[in-house]
This record gives structure tokens, C-alpha cells and sequence, in this order.
């Protein structure tokens, strides 16, 4: 699995970094305006300060693949098509990434890849038809999006921090729900709902021991 965390403050990020890095050391990048920082391994604290240089949001994640060790800068998160990016946390059953491929007209075996096309043709509509989890960031022009499937978790502060680690003061953003990142505000409003179905909690027992600690 993955973890997502971002902040507006430069020390923030390196605490929620720290707090998140035990969830996957394969990958990770570091995201703010435009400036994007994409390496394989353990986070690295330095990078910090050559990517934070405004007072702007900074999205990070750390990566576990689920769907192999595969040496691929395309697939350190966030993928990006046109103007919009996608960070996940979670995995799509194979019968989701099927159903991504036929109904997209894709050979493409990523499945945040798949996802992230699928949210650029369609927006959020019937995400309860896609069989897996899936916690996300999406960035679709200037606009930022967080949403979760009931078994993902992501948890946001006052000050709009955000982590798929608790942390204090945080609490968890509610399940099946669309939020709109109000950066002016520092809070989510909720724009669209959408339904957990029964196969996007458990898949086939792959993940009851993830389950059961988290």
C-alpha cells in the first residue's frame, strides 16, 4: 500500500513524511504548483527545500506497490494526463482493472493510470462500479479533490494537512464522499456522494490482515 500526506508548511511535510514513510519505501515524490520531484527509495528530507518555494499546497506520497516492483518513473504518483494528477492509495481487483480497460478502450495494466483516465472522461460518476479501493488526490485544472471508498483511510486537520496516518487533531474524512480542497478557507466541502459497495471492502481475503491492523 501507499501513503499520502501534504501541508502548506515546508516542516510539516517533513513530519508527515516521517510519519508515513513506514507504509512504502520503493518510491516517492514531492509535489507543489508545478514542481514535481519523482525518485525511487526512502523519502528524502533534502529535497524538501528545492521543491517547497511559495506558500502554496505540497502533496507527497510513498509508495508500496501492490502490482509488483516495477522500476517505472511513470508509475511513481501522481500520474498525469494533460493538466490533471492523480495520487492513490489502495489497488483495483483485477476484475475493476478489466472493467477500467473495456470500458476505456485501453490496454493500460496501471491501475491508477486506468483510474486517473477514467476521472478525466468521466468525473466521478458510478465509482461505485469500480471493484477495489481507492483513496485519492485529484488535480483537474486548478481544482483539487480527496474522496475514499469506505476501507481507505486519509485524515485532514484544521489547517487542511492531510495524511493516511492519524496524527494529532486530524480526524478521518468521511467515506463515499467528494470533497473540494478549499485552499483560501483551509477546509473540504463535499460536492458529490457516491456508494461503497460490498466487493470494494474486502478483496478475496488479500487484504484481511491490512484490515486488521488498520
Amino acid at each position: 500500500m501507499c501513503s499520502i500526506f501534504g501541508s502548506f508548511n515546508k516542516n510539516r511535510v517533513i513530519e508527515l513524511a516521517e510519519l508515513n514513510q513506514f507504509k512504502g519505501t520503493f518510491s516517492y515524490s514531492l509535489t507543489q504548483d508545478d514542481r514535481s520531484h519523482k525518485a525511487f527509495g526512502k523519502f528524502d528530507n533534502d529535497i524538501v527545500n528545492d521543491i517547497v518555494q511559495t506558500d502554496n499546497y505540497v502533496i507527497g506520497h510513498v509508495q508500496a506497490p501492490t502490482g509488483g516492483m516495477v522500476k517505472d518513473d511513470n508509475r511513481i504518483h501522481p500520474t498525469s494526463i494533460g493538466k490533471s494528477l492523480l495520487w492513490h492509495n489502495g489497488l483495483l481487483t483485477k476484475r475493476g482493472i478489466k472493467y477500467l480497460q473495456d470500458y476505456l478502450d485501453t490496454t493500460e495494466e496501471f491501475d491508477t493510470k486506468l483510474l486517473h483516465e477514467y476521472f478525466v472522461r468521466y468525473n466521478f460518476t458510478f465509482l461505485e462500479k469500480i471493484e477495489g479501493l481507492f483513496t485519492c488526490i485529484f488535480k483537474h485544472g486548478s481544482d483539487f479533490y480527496v474522496f475514499r471508498t469506505k476501507h481507505g483511510k486519509l485524515y485532514v486537520n484544521d489547517e487542511l494537512e492531510l495524511s493516511s496516518e492519524r496524527f494529532e487533531g486530524s480526524k478521518c474524512i468521511n467515506y463515499d464522499t467528494i470533497y473540494k480542497m478549499n485552499f483560501a478557507e483551509k477546509r473540504l466541502q463535499p460536492v458529490s456522494y457516491f456508494k461503497t459497495n460490498r466487493y470494494n471492502f474486502i478483496i478475496k481475503g488479500e487484504l484481511n490482515d491490512w484490515f486488521t491492523r488498520y
